[in-house]
């Protein structure tokens, strides 16, 4: 539910997780857009992410 905080450490797991980091940042976005602080870190995690690392930065930029 919407009382678990999205912290920035979340945000940085699913940008780097090289599974399914693509349709964990998507979800994150789509349903809690508002509290999801792109930081630098999410950035290097997502640029770091050679699976789809590509397209969490696309989804990213939409953001």
């Amino acid at each position: 539910g919407s009382d678990v905080e999205i912290t920035n450490e979340v945000v940085v797991a699913a940008a780097g997780n090289e599974d399914n980091g693509k349709e964990v940042m998507a979800l994150l976005l789509d349903q809690r857009g508002d509290e999801v602080q792109i930081t630098q870190e999410v950035v290097v995690a997502a640029a770091g992410n050679e699976l789809n690392g590509k397209e969490v930065i696309m989804l990213l930029k939409q953001f």
